[in-house]
This record gives C-alpha cells, sequence and structure tokens, in this order.
C-alpha cells in the first residue's frame, strides 16, 4: 500500500503518540480476552469453592445425622430392654452388641446422677462433672470430655432424653469427611442449645444470623466462604468456613498462566484455556482426564505371615500421579470417583495394571497372592468377573493367587453381591472383607456371604492393649473370625507390641509400616528375591 503521507504531516510528538495508540490498542486486543477470561475464571473459581464447600456440609450433616440416629436406636434399645440393673452382664452384653452394629460409637454406657457406672467394658464410677450443656428436651451433652481411663483423648458424651443410657464419640467422628484441608473450619451446632457441639477451625456466632428458617444459606463474609445447612430431622445444623484467601491464591497461580499465553496466542487462546480452566477447576473433569491419560499407577504393600515374618501377599493400593508429580491419595479422589460413576473405570485401570505388572509373577512364586479393592459399583455388575477372568488367564494365576477385597458398605445389596462373589471365587479367586467393625455389617454378614478372609482394621489394631472404649472390638472381631474359620489380616500395625499382641491370638498374617510402606512393584521385586535368596 502505498504512503498516504498522513503520518509526514504529523510532528514528531505526535508520531510517537499514534505509534503508542497503536501498540495500546493492539495490548488492548489482545488484553481484552485475558482480563475476561480471569475476571470469569474467579467467577468459576468462586462458584466451585462454594459448591465444594456446601458438599463438605452436607457431608458433616449426614454423618453427623447417621451418628444421631444410631444413638437413639441404641438408646431406645437398652431402655426397652426394660434391665433392672444397667450394668448387669446381660445390659453390658447388649450394649456390646449394639456397639458393633453401629459404625459412628465407640463406646455405650450407663450414667445417673452424672456417674459413669458402666459401660460394655465393665464397670467404671468416672464422675463426668456437670455436663456442658442441657438441650430443651433434657438431652445432656459432655464436650471435650477427658476419660481417665484414656489421657490425651477427647471424647463427646451424649445422654437422649434423661434415659439414663449414653454413647461416647470421639468428636473428630462427626467431621471425619473427604477431605482434610488444615484451612477449613467446620463443625456441629446445636439450635435449640444454642452451642457448637464438636467443631474444628473457627466458629463466628454472627454466621448463624443468616440461617434464619432456611434449610441452608451459603454466604461471604470478610474472611471466609461459609455455608451453614440445617438438619431435617434434628434441632442441630452443620457450618464450613474457608478463607477467601485460598480462592484468591487459585486465582493469582491462574493469572500467572493466563495472561503471557494471550499475549502470545490471542483470544482464540486465550478462550481456549478459559475452557480448559473451567475443566481444570472441576475434579470430576480432572478424574476424566486422568483415566484418558492413564495417570494412575499401583504401589503394592506386603501382606506378612505373623509367625515366620515372609511376605505372602500385597495389597494393589491405587494412586494417582500428576504430570506435576503430585501424588494424590485415594481419599481425595476415589469418594468423588464412586458419585460420578467412574469407579468402575479407574478399578478396570487397577486390573490392567496388575496385568501389566505381574504377568510371569506367579510362575516364580506360587504361593504369593495379590489383593485387589472392588467398590459396590463393581460388586453389583457381572462384568467385574469377565475382568478377574481375563487377568487370571492373562497373568497365569493359580488357585488364591488373586484376592479381592470387599467391604462392608459394598455388601448392602446382599442378593446381586452373593452372586457376584461367588462367581469370583468359581475362579478360584479368594474373598475377602475389609475393614470389618467400622460399618453397619454384624456377624450376619459374615455368615451369609462365601468370604475366605477378614480384615481387622487399622482403628481397632491401634487400640489393642490399652485400657480405652473400643480396645476390647479387636479380640470379639478375632474371635468371630475363628468361630467362622476365617483368615485374619491385620492392617496398620506399626509397633513390635501389636504384631506381639496379634500374634498370641492366633492372627495370622498382618500388614502396616512395622512391616513395609506401600512401593511400586519394582521394588516389591526386590524385596521378593531378597528374600529367597535369605
Amino acid at each position: 500500500m502505498g504512503d498516504t503521507g498522513l503520518l509526514r504531516h504529523v510532528p514528531g510528538t505526535g508520531k510517537r503518540k499514534a505509534f503508542w495508540i497503536a501498540v495500546s490498542a493492539g495490548l488492548l486486543a489482545v488484553a481484552l480476552p485475558i482480563v475476561f477470561s480471569i475476571y470469569w475464571a474467579w467467577k468459576l473459581n468462586l462458584g466451585n469453592q462454594i459448591d465444594f464447600t456446601a458438599s463438605v456440609a452436607k457431608e458433616v450433616l449426614r454423618k453427623s445425622s447417621e451418628g444421631i440416629e444410631q444413638m437413639e436406636r441404641i438408646t431406645a434399645t437398652l431402655a426397652r430392654a426394660g434391665m433392672s440393673d444397667p450394668c448387669s452382664l446381660e445390659s453390658l452384653r447388649l450394649m456390646g452388641t449394639l456397639k458393633l452394629q453401629s459404625d459412628q460409637i465407640q463406646a455405650v454406657g450407663y450414667v445417673q446422677d452424672n456417674m459413669l457406672q458402666c459401660t460394655a467394658f465393665g464397670r467404671h464410677n468416672i464422675y463426668l462433672g456437670e455436663p456442658s450443656f442441657v438441650t430443651p428436651l433434657g438431652s445432656k451433652v459432655w464436650s471435650a470430655y477427658e476419660l481417665p481411663t484414656l489421657p490425651g483423648s477427647s471424647f463427646l458424651i451424649l445422654a437422649p432424653r434423661a434415659r439414663g443410657y449414653v454413647v461416647i464419640i470421639l468428636p473428630k467422628t462427626f467431621l471425619d469427611v473427604f477431605t482434610d484441608d488444615a484451612h477449613m473450619s467446620l463443625g456441629l451446632y446445636s439450635l435449640s442449645a444454642q452451642r457448637v457441639i464438636v467443631s474444628r477451625g473457627k466458629w463466628e456466632p454472627q454466621w448463624l444470623e443468616r440461617l434464619g428458617n432456611a434449610q441452608q444459606v451459603q454466604f461471604v463474609d470478610k474472611d471466609n466462604f461459609v455455608v451453614i445447612r440445617r438438619s431435617g430431622k434434628f434441632e442441630f445444623a452443620s457450618y464450613v468456613a474457608v478463607p477467601v484467601v485460598k480462592v484468591d491464591e487459585g486465582l493469582y497461580r491462574m493469572a500467572a498462566i493466563l495472561v503471557p499465553v494471550g499475549v502470545l496466542a490471542g483470544t482464540l487462546l486465550a478462550l481456549a484455556v478459559l475452557h480448559l480452566a473451567r475443566q481444570q477447576l472441576s475434579l470430576t473433569g480432572a478424574l476424566k482426564a486422568a483415566l484418558k491419560r492413564k495417570e494412575f499407577v499401583l504401589h503394592y504393600q506386603p501382606i506378612v505371615d505373623l509367625q515366620t515374618g515372609q511376605w505372602v501377599g500385597a495389597e494393589a493400593l491405587i494412586r494417582w500421579l500428576r504430570p506435576t508429580g503430585e501424588m494424590v491419595p485415594p481419599d481425595v479422589f476415589i469418594k468423588a470417583a464412586e458419585e460420578t460413576g467412574m469407579i468402575r473405570d479407574i478399578t478396570t485401570q487397577v486390573i490392567a495394571l496388575v496385568g501389566h505388572d505381574a504377568p510371569h509373577f506367579f510362575a516364580r512364586y506360587p504361593d504369593f497372592h495379590i489383593a485387589i479393592n472392588l467398590s459396590t459399583a463393581d460388586l453389583e455388575s457381572h462384568a467385574t468377573v469377565e475382568k478377574l477372568a481375563r487377568l487370571r488367564q492373562q497373568i497365569g494365576a493359580r488357585p488364591g493367587n488373586l484376592m479381592v477385597e470387599a467391604t462392608e458398605r459394598g455388601l448392602m445389596k446382599a442378593d446381586i453381591v452373593q452372586r457376584i462373589l461367588s462367581e469370583i471365587r468359581s475362579l478360584d479367586i479368594y474373598v475377602a472383607i475389609d475393614d470389618f467393625g467400622t460399618g453397619y455389617s454384624s456377624l450376619s454378614y459374615l455368615e451369609k456371604f462365601d468370604l475366605d478372609y477378614l480384615k481387622i482394621d487399622k482403628s481397632f489394631v491401634d487400640t489393642m492393649g490399652q485400657d480405652s472404649a473400643s480396645s476390647q472390638v479387636a479380640p470379639h472381631i478375632i474371635e468371630m473370625a475363628k468361630s467362622l474359620n476365617l483368615t485374619m489380616i491385620a492392617e496398620g500395625v506399626e509397633t513390635p507390641a501389636q504384631a506381639q499382641y496379634l500374634r498370641e491370638r492366633g492372627v495370622q498374617l498382618a500388614q502396616g509400616w512395622l512391616f513395609a510402606k506401600p512401593m511400586p512393584f519394582a521394588q516389591l521385586l526386590e524385596g521378593m528375591a531378597a528374600s529367597h535368596r535369605a
């Protein structure tokens, strides 16, 4: 294009001005999409943060409601039993039975004149003092009470409706949800007593003013995103608060990426990054991408024979290895995978990874077994049987070389699951019930299903040999397993004293950091080779 001569008539300062206007316009053309994308990313980040906070509040309420329902059921059952002596041997046995049927309750007992006279573990006569507060319905609450028999641990003691019977709960039970973010505050609030029952982190009384008669409110105060959710059955509400600064930090990290990319690539690339950012803000999207990219890996935790110390098996544990090198533990993503229906895809990848790792393993170590965890969805699908059958053929597994682990929660649809487990056992694959005693099952579950192994949960192993409310649970589970001829595996063994305790009581197998941490398959092979050379 020829010179129009227009610029020749602009003084030097005018040329410089036109140049900078043109440069500014060019930068603005690139910058506007970036500014918009950052603003939109902030809105998405805010919305997702509030949604996530609401889901945590809902989970706190769900666990608390389950705990209260279990308390009501237990104390009502004891009251209906009409024991003339609430601390009689018959009453203590009933307390113990009811405790085993409840996953939120650590102990059941009887209180009279603020004196804890007994629990399922015997007579105590512990003076509790005046309760922290009494609800308008007459329920007494001792919060953060430290039992003399277990110094250093605070318990929540609830005595509903002046029945005399009480339940003893670890406060963290209600707050043990699917996130352990140290910056997040959460708790349970009694609306009738206007008192916090259990809490972690900060609580501002003025937050409750926002609830009014609503079922749920969510708002931003000067420091926090807050969600308060009212129970539909009971007179309490849950609350969760997340500092605003956490969202700001996410925004700053995103801006550091979007601005240079937008300058280089323009509006189209900026919009594409916005779309990707939206996906990254969703755990569901991240999981889908991880499955597509096969970001999941297996670590194997050895299972040892308590008599010989030999490695006789290993549990295949799924881990999420992000491209950044960050290792995401299963506690973070398994629940989300179950809720979104992706858990079966994860199990498919676990089975594929075992097939990749161990094609010739059992030919060399025929007495070894590898355990694979199955979800509730896996236990209700015949496709699981087909996948395991292909795996068994692929790696040349002999009877007992493969084991599946099913949690109590996965056995709820008994008829369907029983058929699937029977088909799995017909493949000479053994079946273990995992975390027994932490869910809703009881001895009837052990009798109904065809099982080979019973795993003792770490929470019970931790209290063995101690003078605590739950220290007698493990011996009861051990005796039940013996009566049904189930091989036992103790989880989370960390001290020689725990191993000796289990060994003396006839527990055959164990796993835990005392013996070995979860490791890549190559390291498992090295350990096996070393033990066989020895």
